[in-house]
């Protein structure tokens, strides 16, 4: 059966050239079941990929385990599993947010002269994925993928507000409550408390816990479901982004997280601004 992955001859010369072989072959079998579709069995598999039957039949094993396969007890056959449509599902998610996001950076940056930022929980970290920079000397630059501690960041704490007691505790058991300023609350029960306010008032402040002289306001973003999936947030110089305009760029944000929640699917009651 023809698939278009002939390419997997001149695939074999690739992993000469320094891949790690065992990672090229699974990624060549997961790229074979997307391509061929439907349920298949090991031979056809075997043939997509041109690797031993042995050799398919550990790493599909592998792969099963993992959740990435699945197969058919009754007819022996295997197909995608759901943590790869899950995967395949959460990529899609992060493009149309980007696409729905962009609009609403852009907007924050002009009404309130300070850098906006989108950034998501993942893997208890804050990841910004996208960024409007400041056109302002003095700015706040925030690298797209970068990694930042969720307890003392504005964008990790508004997202830890809407998470579930769970999860909040896992990912402090898991990183811990360190201190980056002398303002950053390291007493769980503290951050607890911390986290009850934000959920009454719909936003978080990150009033230089995570970096001294820096101060950020990040409010959620909702999807049809009403799960939060990631934050919007406007950060500057204390010295600009002083207690006057925190009070005009926070309606601001929680504006623009409520219509770009809306742009998403999401329906709600407004929220008040206190």
């Amino acid at each position: 059966m023809a698939t278009g992955r002939e390419h997997n001859g001149a695939g074999g010369a690739r992993r000469g050239r320094g891949g790690v072989q065992s990672v090229e072959r699974t990624l060549d079998i997961l790229e074979a079941l997307v391509e061929l579709g439907s349920e298949v069995g090991l031979v056809e598999i075997s043939q997509a990929v041109s690797l031993p039957l042995a050799t398919v039949h550990r790493l599909l094993g592998t792969l099963i385990q993992r959740g990435y396969v699945k197969q058919n007890r009754q007819n022996r056959k295997y197909s995608l599993g759901f943590r790869a449509l899950q995967m395949g599902s959460d990529m899609r998610q992060r493009f149309t947010l980007r696409l729905e996001a962009r609009p609403f950076l852009q907007r924050l940056v002009q009404h309130c002269g300070e850098s906006a930022n989108l950034a998501v929980l993942d893997d208890g970290e804050v990841v910004y994925i996208d960024q409007a920079q400041s056109t302002r000397i003095l700015r706040m630059f925030t690298q797209i993928g970068n990694r930042l501690p969720a307890h003392s960041t504005g964008s990790g704490k508004v997202m830890l507000a809407f998470a579930s007691p769970d999860v909040v505790e896992g990912i402090v058991r898991r990183y811990g409550l360190a201190r980056r300023t002398p303002r950053t609350i390291v007493d769980f029960e503290a951050f607890r408390e911390e986290l009850e306010r934000i959920r009454q008032r719909g936003y978080a402040i990150d009033d230089e816990e995570h970096e001294e002289g820096v101060r950020c306001v990040a409010a959620p973003v909702r999807d049809q479901s009403g799960q939060v999936i990631a934050s919007l947030s406007v950060s500057g110089p204390v010295t600009r982004l002083n207690d006057r305009q925190m009070n005009a760029v926070i309606p601001e944000v929680m504006e623009c997280v409520m219509k770009l929640s809306a742009r998403l699917g999401y329906r709600s009651e407004p929220v008040s601004v206190s």
